[in-house]
């Protein structure tokens, strides 16, 4: 059988990255039309961005050209607003647009552009799909160390993401470097990792069909030809339900090979002209020239020679059409055999002729290769010459041991001897060796004993610290309570003395009326004060447990401001909600809803009849920055400067509301629990600004 194998190794690994990166055909077209659909100019440039990625991704397998137009034009929109990550994307994206194309240089000079502008931002996982696609034209430039390299640091990435697809990918790719240097156990234990880790996810069908045909590949080279064809049929199964008209090709060319290998060959050309058939609609010239020879062999052993040259000319016209050289090489090889097998042999000289001239030419990519495979039989031959090595040393070493043990013996009695002889000596040598060893473990405890000091200096440094810390801590605690038994006792006898009076007769129905109203806000502002004080106690006591959710920012403020509508009506504040119904952050609802209550509670309670309350917010690389701006009094640089610590006294509102401090330490603490950050603005008769910052939604 000519080298046709050889051939089929280098395509394992396109095929496998084609997969990776398609989107199937057939779904893809109904999918297209639904997003030219939602592509409009008069969106946010973040909408249109996703529109124009998901575009890009669908005309991957249906018109790479227009996956290239696309990329470019959500590359236009990132640019302009700043979102680095999304720049990196597109560079893949357009580099994947070559690829697919066999523009290998290209494809590189794009992946190369995402590399760096997915390191410049510490996009983890557009490093990685750079990485892998990096790898796969390194692999088809036969640069399999390098490739390899670029294989592993992405599989380090992808592990540290937790990215499974990404992970799988590698692992795939790492097993067909391994596969084309016809290291096909090795590569079968690779493709079965990643056929148990598909298995974990029912809905990747796509990965699932992949792996089983990467096993048949796999089981065909290891000489199980039948087990090759379960697997390829499995795999045909899942693509023709998909309709993966590449995948379909592929498994039906991978039929058709094992039955080759079986000498089935009517049943491997039904296969093989399934195979061709879907290639030539997909146009994958490259795969079609491979089908081609893969029927020129079985029409060979069939003795059908006349089809075997007109499908071997095919093949070599359409490998010229792909540019791959080595394509045509194989497909020389292919009409020498058919035209000697014809007794025509001034035409197969031709053809020889011609093969050697080409092959001459590639002798730099095959001298590559066999480097690479001449190191790693080195390696394997290193490691026989050190297990030869390993059982010479542990014979030698036996024999020391025998020897050791002679020479030890004979020691032995030397020194009985010398004992015997040194008799009169033995005692003061002993009595020197004796004071010689207390001298040693006196030092050895003076020593323990600096240890111990300094150990002990340590352990007082400690506990003063921690008895200065206990003193703040003892002052926190002091303060605290005189506000609780202040601001909570006064609430409280005011009430019981209007009631006292009111019972007494000393006020009448209008005169309580007007004092209950000035009494509500203090109620009001009680309860608040409650509120935040139980939150603040339950997160000293039992530590804060976040749940982040999706929240939508404008219905947060708009419930809260709806809450507040009697304070505001009763001061004749005006209050605006101009945050857009687009801005969602990833935080827990519940302490969302506490930032903003309180907030909105503090701007009420400092600002005058007539002032204004705005609240505004914007996406700013990946984060959303809330404002909550007043007209007020504003802040004074001490205030503003201890407006977080509970040791410093606040001033009033305009009607004489008590400010506290706990509720803006629990916002703040609340923010930073959800990876955000909360900041002031304000100067003396210019109002207050506050910002919160907190993560947008995930993309």
């Amino acid at each position: 059988m000519l080298n046709a194998i050889r051939c089929s190794k280098k395509h394992v690994l396109t095929c496998i990255f084609l997969f990776c990166i398609h989107v199937f055909a057939n779904a893809q077209t109904s999918k297209i039309d639904d997003l030219l659909a939602q592509l409009r100019p008069n969106d946010p440039d973040t909408v249109q961005i996703k529109v124009l990625r998901k575009l890009s991704a669908a005309y991957t397998s249906v018109d790479p050209i227009k996956k290239f137009y696309y990329a470019n034009q959500y590359l236009q929109l990132a640019e302009k607003n700043n979102i680095d990550s999304n720049i990196a994307n597109a560079y893949i994206d357009m580099g994947i647009s070559y690829a697919v194309r066999s523009n290998l240089d290209s494809g590189l000079y794009y992946f190369k552009l995402g590399n760096e502008k997915a390191r410049a931002c510490n996009y983890l996982n557009g490093v990685g799909r750079s990485l892998v696609n990096i790898g796969f034209i390194n692999d088809r430039q036969d640069k399999k160390q390098a490739s390899v390299k670029n294989y592993e640091e992405s599989l380090k990435i992808f592990k540290k993401l937790n990215n499974r697809r990404g992970i799988n990918q590698c692992i795939m790719n790492l097993g067909s470097l391994y596969f084309d240097l016809g290291e096909y156990k090795t590569a079968d234990i690779y493709f079965r990792q990643v056929y148990e880790s598909v298995k974990e996810t029912p809905n990747d069908q796509a990965g699932l069909a992949n792996a089983i045909f990467s096993l048949g590949n796999s089981a065909r080279k290891l000489g199980n030809q039948k087990l090759a064809l379960s697997y390829y049929q499995n795999s045909l199964t899942i693509r023709e339900k998909l309709g993966d008209l590449n995948g379909v090709a592929l498994s039906n060319w991978g039929m058709g090979l094992a039955l080759n290998n079986l000498q089935d060959h009517n049943r491997a050309l039904k296969h093989l002209k399934i195979a061709l058939e879907n290639n030539r609609k997909t146009k994958n010239v490259y795969q079609e020239a491979i089908v081609l020879m893969s029927i020129s062999d079985s029409y060979v052993h069939l003795k059908n020679y006349k089809k075997a040259e007109e499908s071997a000319k095919l093949g070599l016209e359409k490998a010229n059409e792909a540019n791959s050289k080595g394509l045509v090489v194989q497909a020389l090889e292919y009409l020498v055999k058919v035209e000697k097998a014809q007794n025509k042999f001034a035409e197969a000289l031709q053809y020889q002729t011609e093969h050697i001239a080409i092959n001459d030419s590639l002798n730099n990519t095959k001298i590559k290769k066999e480097v690479i495979l001449d190191d790693l039989h080195r390696v394997h031959t290193d490691n026989k010459d050190l297990e030869k090595r390993n059982k010479k040393i542990s014979a030698t070493n036996n024999e020391y041991v025998v020897t050791i043990s002679i020479i030890s013996i004979l020691l032995i009695v030397v020194a009985v001897l010398l004992v015997l002889y040194y008799k009169r000596n033995s005692e003061k040598k002993s009595a020197n060796v004796l004071l010689q060893k207390q001298k040693q473990e006196i030092a050895e405890v003076n020593e323990e004993l600096g240890a111990l000091n300094e150990e002990l200096t340590t352990q007082m440094e400690i506990v003063s610290s921690q008895n200065i810390e206990l003193e703040k801590l003892n002052k926190v605690k002091n303060k605290f309570f005189s506000i609780v038994s202040h601001d909570l006792r006064g609430p409280i006898h005011s009430l019981k003395a209007l009631f006292g009076m009111y019972r007494s007769g000393i006020l009448s129905e209008e005169e309580l009326g007007d004092l209950l109203e000035r009494l509500e806000d203090t109620v009001y502002t009680t309860a608040s004060f409650l509120d935040n004080l139980l939150e603040w106690s339950k997160s000293q006591l039992e530590g804060m447990v976040v749940n982040p959710t999706d929240v939508q920012l404008d219905q947060v403020i708009a419930h809260n401001i709806k809450l507040m509508e009697s304070p505001i009506k009763l001061k004749s504040i005006s209050v605006e909600n101009q945050v857009a119904d687009s801005f969602t952050v990833f935080a827990d609802t519940n302490m969302v809803h506490v930032v903003i209550r309180n907030l909105l509670s503090n701007a009420i309670k400092f600002c005058a009849k007539g002032d204004k309350v705005i609240f505004d917010a914007k996406l700013e690389n990946d984060k959303i920055i809330c404002t909550i701006k007043d007209t007020g009094p504003g802040i004074s640089e001490l205030d503003k400067e201890n407006l977080f610590n509970l040791t410093h006294m606040p001033g009033t509102g305009t009607s004489g509301e008590k400010g506290h401090h706990i509720g803006l330490i629990l916002c703040r603490d609340m923010i930073l629990q959800n990876n955000g950050s909360l900041e002031v603005d304000s100067k003396l008769g210019e109002g207050t600004t506050f910002y919160i910052t907190l993560p947008a939604k995930a993309k």
